[in-house]
């Protein structure tokens, strides 16, 4: 009788600068970084001549184009399948090389997805506010207050939408400073913006804070992972044994 035994597992090991997630990281600071340059409001929204309490009508003569906020939502959406990219090779090589903190792992890993779930949601309200502004494919769908209203939404919400990601970066701060998965220079460097960005939305009511430091942080760890020396590993089948 033959039998076809299960092929065994083994593990090939490749240094950290060899794989995608570091170059991932960097994709992600750099067009998440990018898509806040290009908002539904427009700068006279911001200028000191500015009414206040601001009216809808003001709002809407300061929006900006709907290729401009389109243009800001495609950038968000790169930086988003970027961030996919990044935090699960960055899962993956902390669960690695901090084995015996399996808790902070597996943290990571959930901080991970709510960090892509609310950022899905962030770029949908880029695209629906593109769609509502004066000369946008949706504009006769939207009163002038409600263009306002979902202008100011989307800015607020796609910055709001990083929160999840202060939690990733105090749980990489604290395995860098325990088990220095990665440098400790980075894992200072983490929970500096984690605190400061928390502190800013606890005392100052200012969420939108978490989409400033988040480019930073994923900057700083993509180019601590091209220079790092650790190895990531992967799973790999060998030919099946035969009896």
């Amino acid at each position: 009788m033959t039998t076809v035994a299960p092929a065994p597992t083994a593990t090939t090991t490749t240094p950290a600068r060899r794989t995608p997630w570091p170059y991932a990281a960097l994709a992600s600071g750099l067009a998440f970084g990018a898509s806040t340059m290009f908002l539904a409001q427009g700068e006279g929204t911001f200028a000191g001549g500015a009414p206040s309490p601001a009216t809808a009508s003001f709002i809407v003569e300061n929006l900006n184009s709907g290729a401009v906020v389109q243009l800001g939502g495609t950038l968000a959406l790169v930086g988003l399948a970027a961030s996919l990219v990044f935090l699960l090779g960055l899962t993956r090589f902390h669960a690695r090389h901090a084995p015996r903190r399996e808790g902070l792992v597996e943290a990571l890993r959930w901080c991970s997805i709510a960090f892509l779930g609310t950022g899905g949601i962030g770029v949908v309200l880029h695209y629906v506010a593109a769609g509502g502004v004066p000369g946008g494919i949706d504009e006769a769908f939207y009163t002038p207050e409600a263009s306002a209203t979902i202008a100011v939404l989307a800015d607020q919400l796609s910055f709001a939408a990083f929160l999840p990601g202060l939690a990733v970066m105090a749980v990489v701060g604290v395995l860098a400073v325990r088990d220095r998965v990665l440098p400790l220079g980075v894992g200072i460097v983490a929970l500096v913006l984690a605190a400061a960005s928390t502190a800013a939305t606890v005392a100052l009511g200012l969420p939108y804070s978490a989409g400033l430091v988040w480019p930073l942080f994923a900057l700083v760890v993509g180019v601590a992972g091209i220079a790092s020396r650790r190895t990531d590993e992967f799973p790999t089948r060998t030919a099946s044994a035969r009896s």
